[in-house]
């Protein structure tokens, strides 16, 4: 076992290196959980975003209406009629949603020649969205009573339209398993794992087999009573020790940040989710091995761990959530090992049963990394035969003094 021995060597004279890799990127894989987890809920909770009602019209029923169903789903900021105000309460993000009530849209109301009712919204939340629904509703509501003929008298068939939108229905939520779902913390991490893990790994495998790489170091080796079977055997066996202590402590990093969540889950699911990362680690080391056949100086290190691990994690949703991912990159990503991780972890965290039904999608999605992992293994084997070759087929050329 020289060469797994000289590895080890190597591994133990770059251990600051290592430390420094280790922190970094474990510091990186934090930053994205814990900030990723900011305003995420796994339960419904009541929100009732920021309004501001501005009435160019008469005080009127509908007017009133209006503004006391608003009050019931959201909360009312005072702001003055004027452009600048509006502008800055938006961008300022004071309020979420501005309806503007333009003259005579009462009487054009109950008259049939309705005004439409003027509305600014937050880009990019939903917030806006709820506050309009809420006022189409009220509206619509209105419209039906209207031309139902119920009643004539406005205040009446306002205070109905109200009190038929604040009825409530009791909604009960029941749990399929023994424990506690899974939180949007633990999945964050689970999510992110890959992208941390290729870094480790790569930085790990690569820095090491440089050195092996160099012209004096290769030319030793090829004339050394070691077989290149037995010294990639030693290779492989000192890749998986990287990328299982990689995969190891960030499994007790993970553990640590996230044991209060951890702690009142059903067993089945982190049991599931460590089998998964398994599965990835596989594929992981035959990546590592795969990209040390093609590096050959530190820069080309640094670039291949960069565009190994940023591109096969933005195609694959790590970086973002599959659901975002349009149709033609998701038929892309299925092409990729890290994609059917990430398919797997969906899967895991949206059980409602351990079931044979519910499990078969899941060891599917498994067999499929293995395959993964094979295949790039075997490609791992033939660029190393052939290299090996070549090697051994420069080494049987004979100069003119030879001759």
């Amino acid at each position: 076992m020289r060469v797994f021995s000289a590895c080890l060597k190597m591994m133990k004279y770059y251990k600051t290196t290592f430390v420094i890799y280790f922190l970094v990127f474990v510091g990186l894989l934090l930053s994205m959980t814990l900030l990723g987890d900011t305003n995420m809920y796994g339960d419904f909770r009541e929100n009732k975003p920021n309004y501001t009602l501005i009435a160019r019209d008469e005080g009127g029923v509908l007017e009133n209406g209006l503004r006391e169903i608003l009050d019931e789903y959201g909360t009312y900021v005072e702001l003055e009629d004027s452009k600048e105000a509006m502008m800055d309460a938006g961008f300022y993000e004071a309020v979420d949603g501005i309806f503007i009530v333009p003259q005579g849209f009462e009487d054009d109301f109950w008259s049939g020649k309705e005004q439409k009712l003027g509305l600014w919204q937050r880009p990019g939340t939903a917030s806006g969205y709820y506050l309009q629904s809420v006022a189409e509703q009220y509206l619509t509501m209105m419209r039906l009573y209207r031309d139902s003929g119920s009643g004539t008298d406005r205040e009446e068939i306002s205070s109905e339209a109200v009190a038929s939108m604040k009825k409530e229905t009791e909604v009960t939520m029941r749990r399929y398993l023994n424990g506690g779902m899974v939180s949007e913390k633990i999945k964050l991490f689970q999510r992110f794992l890959p992208y941390v893990l290729l870094l480790l790994c790569l930085s790990g495998v690569n820095i090491v087999f440089l050195n092996l790489k160099r012209p004096e170091i290769r030319m030793r080796n090829l004339c050394s009573p070691i077989r290149p079977f037995h010294m990639a055997f030693q290779k492989l066996l000192y890749v998986c020790v990287i990328g299982t202590g990689s995969w190891a402590l960030m499994n007790v990093v993970g553990s640590l940040v996230c044991f209060k969540e951890w702690a009142g889950m059903d067993w089945r699911f982190p049991a599931l989710m460590i089998l998964n990362s398994i599965f990835l680690l596989l594929v992981v080391i035959s990546i590592s091995l795969l990209c040390s056949s093609f590096i050959q100086s530190s820069n080309a290190q640094n670039f291949v761990t960069n565009l190994c691990s940023l591109g096969l994690c933005f195609l694959s949703g790590v970086f973002v959530p599959l659901e975002v991912l349009s149709s033609g990159i998701l038929h892309i990503a299925k092409f990729i090992p890290v994609y059917w991780y990430e398919d797997n972890l969906n899967k895991i965290c949206g059980l409602t049963g351990f079931t044979t039904e519910n499990l078969n999608p899941i060891w599917q999605g498994m067999a499929l990394q293995a395959g993964f992992a094979a295949a790039i293994f075997c490609v791992y084997l033939l660029v190393n035969k052939y290299k090996e070759q070549a090697a051994e087929a420069y080494g049987a050329v004979r100069t003119e003094i030879e001759n």
